[in-house]
């Protein structure tokens, strides 16, 4: 600490975490530091290389040294997400409609789309190869429909810029498609078929979820760390419990963490995957984008089976109106050809013909040198602007590269209701709720920092961040309205209180500590576990499994479930197979719903699909739906079998399902008093 050159690098780092110099800014010439400080240029030179090492300096030839943007000590990084559960069925199309809804509104400040801004890219360069290619076009040869695997310049092109790993020679494994999705769908289907299961990292991109969903397929999350990705180990545990068809990841630059998968994990994990026999579909769009000094190495570079599926495009890193994307299918190639062929013959030859123009000038390499630099600055300004105006308790991802940024908010901040609020102020995001199908993320948000940083982009962050603050007030002030007195006691009723044994609950509950007010709140079981999580219920009643670790579980009984049907049905009934009834129209239940556990279980684990015609969520409205002979349902056996001794619906007898019933409170408030009495009263009651 003596050294002369160690103390200036202490006074310019401590100047630039404190907002002297912002990320990406020009630092003094080594001969104005001389100049200023009175010291050697040999002494200004090492405390530069000195920041250099400790990464707050980055020199840049024959220009000079630059403020480095600073993410990883801006926030803390976000909570990794909850332990993987069983393979589930994903609904996730309706709630995304509302997100596409603000994507192309030109007022809308662009937060919500993983998508540059049209400043980042090469407009005047591509412009130039428009019109170099249109020229072609005069020759007829060219109005045909083209190679239906791809241009082969195309496939030259993206053949160099692969070398190291993919042989030389060979260009023709890549297949030339309409956009990396189009790839990822098209390599999906060559893999997987309906009901198989598809282990994904989580949180997920939004578009791999509906992809699954329309394919009828299963995911699996895995809660990814999230400044290194999926944990081998933790890998290795799951593909040993569970039936994997195909592993669909993003594992450079993900979306929407950001994070590098270590490059020491990468060969392992494919050969795990290798050994097993499992196709990787890997997505890797943001290769390109990288704020390091070397592109990643895709985990196509390790496949010696043919198992990795590569996909990528042009998308994010050129432009994405050309929609030209490719694959390298690996041992897959035929089946790929076939289907995209099946599909749309070949992919339009004038798109793909500028993209190699363009790639085949030079210009692409320096376009993206100047897009990284601002990309990697632009990343730093958000994440200092998040950490400025919001909360002090939020987490931020320190991204690597690509194009988003992961927020994770205060428990109590409703992503959803922040998106509705947002945009009515013009402003588009992403909801962490819809980068998972299993309702969690639902307090974090997904912001796009590739647009240049000005007045008004932090402008909208201070609005963004002035909408949560509001938010977390208005739940306080929620819950001072429902009543958070020390003398009150909040429970979740999830079916009826005669079933539940509530007035005999409350009469015990009055005998051991009088109280003024006990609250009731009905609800189905999913969101009960929500209001516990945020502390606006002291318990509640649920049905199904509850593995999270921060509930205390206390069982109660276990219950059965049969399934019911309109009296229409009875000869047919009697007779049918699970794959009979799962043809049958259904009565569908919101995710939250513990019937849908049943429903993953019995039908989906089989690989049934049932063939959901309607969604509800109210027992009365189910049996009406019922009676009018609308569709099969899941009922608690007591009841069903007192509807169907009137004649009411009929039940198929073949088999019946445990359901338990527990009462749930938090963990951590066990030591709590009115909580301690509360679940006394209960156990007491339910255990006689």
């Amino acid at each position: 600490m003596g050294y002369q050159y160690v103390r200036l690098a202490n006074e310019l780092e401590q100047q630039i975490l404190s907002g002297k110099y912002s990320a990406g800014e020009k630092l003094p010439s080594l001969r104005a530091l001389h100049a200023s400080t009175g010291r050697s240029i040999s002494t200004v030179y090492q405390a530069y290389m000195e920041l250099e090492n400790r990464g707050v300096v980055e020199v840049r030839e024959k220009s000079g040294f630059y403020a480095r943007p600073l993410q990883n000590a801006i926030l803390p990084l976000p909570a990794r997400g909850q332990k993987q559960r069983k393979p589930h069925k994903v609904t996730i199309n309706a709630l995304s409609e509302m997100h596409k809804r603000s994507l192309n509104k030109p007022e809308m400040l662009p937060f919500g789309a993983a998508m540059a801004t049209a400043e980042l890219l090469p407009g005047k360069q591509l412009a130039a190869a428009v019109r170099s290619v249109a020229a072609s076009y005069q020759n007829s040869d060219r109005l045909g429909y083209g190679f239906p695997s791809g241009e082969p310049e195309l496939q030259k092109e993206i053949g160099k810029r692969s070398l190291g790993w993919l042989e030389d020679g060979d260009e023709e494994e890549i297949i030339i498609t309409q956009g990396c999705m189009n790839a990822l769908d098209i390599c999906l289907r060559s893999v997987a078929k309906p009901g198989d299961t598809i282990l994904l990292e989580s949180p997920t991109f939004l578009c791999y979820l509906q992809l699954i969903e329309d394919l009828n397929m299963q995911a699996l999350e895995v809660p990814a760390d999230p400044s290194k990705g999926l944990p081998i180990h933790t890998l290795r545990q799951v593909l040993d419990e569970h039936d994997i068809r195909a592993a669909l990841l993003n594992s450079t630059f993900h979306n929407p963490l950001g994070y590098e998968m270590e490059e020491s994990s990468k060969r392992p994990l494919v050969e795990m995957f290798a050994e097993r026999g499992i196709p990787i579909i890997e997505d890797d769009i943001y290769g390109e984008l990288f704020f390091g000094k070397t592109r990643p190495t895709p985990l196509k570079a390790f496949d010696q089976e043919g198992g990795v599926l590569y996909c990528s495009s042009f998308s994010k890193s050129l432009a994405p109106d050309l929609r030209v994307g490719w694959t390298m299918p690996g041992r897959f190639r035929e089946k790929v050809k076939r289907l995209k062929f099946n599909a749309t013959i070949s992919s339009p030859q004038l798109n793909q013909l500028i993209v190699a123009e363009f790639l085949a000038s030079g210009t692409f390499d320096r376009h993206l040198r100047r897009m990284r630099n601002i990309l990697k600055k632009q990343a730093s300004e958000m994440a200092h602007a998040v950490a400025r105006h919001f909360p002090p308790d939020t987490k931020i991802s320190a991204p690597k590269g690509g194009l988003c940024l992961w927020v994770e908010l205060p428990p109590s901040v409703d992503s959803l209701e922040l998106f509705r609020l947002a945009e009515k102020k013009n402003i588009s995001i992403l909801p962490g709720a819809l980068c998972s199908g299993m309702g969690q993320y639902d307090h974090c948000i997904r912001l796009n920092y590739a647009h240049i940083w000005d007045e008004r982009k932090e402008k909208g962050m201070k609005t963004l961040a002035d909408l949560v603050h509001s938010l977390m007030e208005a739940r306080k002030g929620k819950k001072t309205k429902i009543g958070v007195s020390s003398n009150e006691i909040r429970i979740g009723l999830n079916t009826d209180p005669d079933f539940l044994k509530i007035e005999r609950i409350c009469q015990q509950l009055e005998n051991k500590k009088p109280i003024a007010k006990i609250r009731f709140h009905q609800s189905i079981s999913g969101n009960i576990l929500k209001l516990i999580s945020s502390q606006e219920l002291h318990g509640g009643f649920v049905f199904g499994d509850c593995e999270a670790p921060q509930f205390h579980i206390q069982s109660l009984a276990t219950f059965h479930l049969m399934i019911v049907g309109p009296t229409r049905m009875r000869e047919f009934l009697t007779s049918a197979d699970y794959q009979d009834l799962a043809a049958l129209p259904w009565i569908g239940n919101p995710p939250e719903c513990p019937y849908c556990q049943v429903m993953e279980e019995k039908f989906h684990a089989r690989g049934f699909q049932p063939r959901i015609t309607v969604t509800a969520n109210e027992e009365s409205a189910i049996l009406t739906m019922i009676k009018a002979g609308v569709g099969l349902s899941f009922m608690l056996e007591e009841p069903a079998r007192k509807l169907a001794a009137e004649g009411t619906l009929v039940i198929w007898e073949k088999e019946r399902f445990a359901f338990p019933l527990s009462f749930v409170s938090l963990r951590s408030e066990q030591k709590s008093e009115k909580v301690r009495t509360m679940v006394k009263a209960i156990k007491e009651i339910w255990m006689r």
